[in-house]
């Protein structure tokens, strides 16, 4: 029988064998690559936070659309509360926060809009006064030829919150697809904390006679401080240059109401037809918050943030709300809390992350 000697490779055979090793790993290289999720779970680390954003709001005026002047001519109404529309006010929101290495994280928070101001105008032929009964009590607030209503408000709020912390990442990997060609990093903070809001507006109707040189005013203010627990979420993806990050919080809050008002007086007589007075109440209202920011990364801290973010608050106290025309004894001693705030507009800001 004849035996078969096994062929050893020769020196052609030899310098092969290094190429196809090479070519066997990288093709199973490519397989592992290619097996491997978009997004997998990213290493914890800590990182500090300090956004400061520029805020332009526009404001939605839910007052009550009851009359605040009427024509005694026509018995129309002349100014109704919803009548004085806010311009776009200016107002700062500022986080400060940090992501800590074992995924539990804190942040405070403050946001404040401010010179919310508005006023309506009418004129007329002597025929322009408050509703009655109050009209045929004050000379001063009937027969007039011009009225005018004011309205201002401030809105400060301030939060603090622990942070839940995922993060993830998505390497570079080839593909047909822009996207897929780029690594990019998500990050997803669940938020539980207090929040406190606080209202501050106040309203006043102003009605003159030239003719008689007389001057009839009825003011009023109102204070609404809202306390209560928030959840939300913020979720953040960054490649490259740039980031993009979004958020909404949700407060259920217990709420202070305050409402008070100026002493009416005519001013023609000098009789004092009301003294100055005011109430108190509680009850349920909420806090929710929500907007998106695209972040320009400048360098490896600094970054430019341009947005769109919303506010609404429920269960406040708006001052022309008070108004009360009313003349029992007990006119002027109500709060009116059943309002809605809605504040909405675009943010321009700069954030550090290091």
């Amino acid at each position: 029988m004849k035996i078969t000697q096994p062929v050893l490779p020769g020196p052609g055979h030899s310098r092969l064998l290094p190429a196809w090793a090479a070519l066997l790993a990288a093709l199973a290289a490519g397989t592992a690559t290619s097996q491997q999720p978009r997004w997998v779970p990213a290493q914890d680390g800590q990182e500090t936070f300090a956004v400061v954003d520029a805020l332009l709001m526009q404001r939605d005026n839910a007052a009550n659309p009851a009359p605040l002047v009427i024509d005694n001519d026509t018995q129309a109404t002349a100014i109704a509360g919803t009548t004085p529309q806010f311009p776009v006010a200016g107002g700062v929101r500022a986080v400060f926060g940090q992501h800590a290495p074992d995924r539990v994280g804190w942040e405070v928070g403050y946001t404040g809009v401010y010179g919310m101001s508005a006023d309506a105008s009418t004129s007329g032929a002597g025929n322009l006064q408050v509703p009655t009964p109050l009209a045929g009590d004050v000379t001063t607030l009937r027969n007039a030829s011009q009225a005018t209503v004011t309205y201002g408000s401030v809105l400060n709020s301030a939060e603090a919150n622990l942070l839940c912390t995922e993060r993830f990442w998505h390497g570079a990997r080839r593909s047909a697809y822009e996207a897929e060609r780029q690594s990019c990093t998500a990050t997803v903070d669940w938020l539980a904390g207090f929040r406190w809001a606080g209202l501050d507006e106040r309203s006043g109707i102003g009605l003159t006679d030239p003719t008689a040189d007389t001057l009839g005013t009825y003011s009023v203010r109102s204070s609404s401080n809202l306390f209560g627990g928030q959840i939300g979420l913020r979720g953040r993806a960054q490649w490259q240059a740039w980031a993009l990050e979004g958020w909404l919080k949700a407060a259920l809050a217990g709420a202070a109401l305050s409402q008070s008002q100026d002493p009416i007086v005519d001013s023609v007589s000098g009789l004092v037809q009301r003294t100055g007075r005011g109430s108190q109440t509680g009850t349920v209202g909420g806090v929710f918050d929500l907007g998106g920011t695209l972040v320009y990364r400048i360098d490896d801290t600094w970054g430019l943030r341009f947005g769109y973010s919303m506010l609404w608050l429920t269960g406040v106290a708006l001052a022309p709300d008070q108004f009360d025309f009313s003349n029992n004894l007990n006119a002027g001693t109500a709060v009116d809390g059943n309002a809605t705030l809605w504040l909405g507009g675009g943010t321009l800001g700069l954030e550090a992350r290091w």
